[in-house]
């Protein structure tokens, strides 16, 4: 719940690294473009600011790579998307009630956001983030208790989604100002990628909830997001910090992790290709230009710079996932959740990722 996304690695990099010729304005700025200015926004575009909608696709890849991973196939469909809407009804409570929380604050420092700027009522917004929680947690639920072949009825997406629910309230409330709020974040996406796998699985006692493949994989995901948000904590003001040099390192271990957590699995059959060949080379082709730039941001620490590291390190998010559908269900599955990026893309030229 971040407030800042294969089979074609190589086209991700250009993707992502094209995605940087945005200008100064655009990265940094929370304000609609000069057009938008000149007429009052939409309640719609109010909205989908309040929610960072561009970053709302990571949370659809990382769920549904999860869920393709351990089944091989969207498949019981029923049962894949629900728990890939309780992904995104989660992810946009966790936006919503941040800026709930953060109003004051806002109202001093970024007034341009929706509801400091009365575009959106606070209780409105409020009401919108405590029922998208609590929708979240019901239909994570009912995701594992749908009867379908091959599956079995379980709790353990409640148990996940509950979870997640609390984290998103500990980051949004007592954890952000805290130098927890990066592992608070991080533990956020841990828990979001598990929750695409849980509904796969049934509770039972004497057992792991999840195998260790799928640990190593969620928490890979959950340190590559640690080190993204250590480094957004300069991303404002810039200049030197070890902040920068550490969410550089964490970023790096993150990524490391999700390259090599799929060979904790004994049983890699029906896998597209052998997680110990193409597939490391896959996620280091992939984070690579994320922790290029984190190198320059060290080395020249501009808002800019720091700002377009996050930017991609973000948006990496979804070719990241979208390596880990193509490994469990094959390349077209893959290339589906790769083309996320497409929206979240658009999304991100008129709306703020961070």
């Amino acid at each position: 719940m971040h407030r800042h996304p294969h089979n074609a690695p190589c086209l991700a990099c250009q993707t992502l690294v094209e995605s940087d010729t945005l200008t100064s304005h655009q990265i940094t700025s929370d304000s609609p473009s000069s057009d938008e200015k000149s007429r009052q926004p939409s309640q719609l575009w109010a909205w989908a600011q309040l929610v960072r909608i561009p970053n709302v696709f990571t949370v659809l890849a990382d769920v549904s790579a999860a869920f393709l991973l351990v089944h091989h196939a969207p498949s019981p469909v029923s049962r894949f998307l629900l728990v890939a809407l309780a992904g995104v009804a989660l992810y946009w409570a966790g936006m919503i009630l941040n800026d709930v929380f953060d109003i004051e604050e806002d109202r001093a420092q970024r007034p341009q956001r929706p509801i400091p700027a009365g575009l959106i009522a606070l209780g409105q917004a409020r009401a919108a983030g405590w029922l998208l929680l609590l929708a979240g947690i019901g239909i994570a639920a009912y995701s594992g208790r749908i009867p379908a072949e091959g599956a079995p009825l379980t709790w353990l997406p409640a148990l996940v989604g509950l979870a997640l629910a609390i984290m998103i309230i500990a980051y949004d409330g007592p954890l952000k100002k805290t130098p927890l709020a990066p592992v608070a974040m991080g533990s956020c996406r841990v828990l979001s990628f598990l929750l695409g796998a849980s509904p796969c699985f049934a509770i039972v006692a004497g057992t792991p909830l999840f195998e260790k493949y799928l640990l190593g994989i969620a928490v890979g995901f959950g340190v590559y997001i640690m080190g993204i948000t250590t480094m957004a904590r300069r991303e404002a003001e810039g200049g030197p910090s070890s902040n920068l040099q550490i969410g550089l390192v964490v970023t790096t271990l993150g990524a490391l992790m999700l390259a090599f957590a799929p060979q904790l699995n004994p049983n890699q059959a029906g896998w597209a290709v052998p997680a110990n060949g193409v597939f490391p080379i896959m996620i280091g082709a992939i984070a690579f230009p994320v922790v290029l730039r984190g190198f320059r941001a060290v080395r020249d620490p501009t808002p800019i710079k720091i700002q377009t590291t996050i930017r991609i390190g973000i948006f990496t998010i979804i070719p990241l996932a979208a390596s880990f559908a193509f490994l469990g269900a094959g390349p077209w599955w893959g290339l589906a959740l790769f083309a996320l990026t497409i929206p979240s893309l658009y999304f991100s030229l008129r709306f703020r990722v961070t």
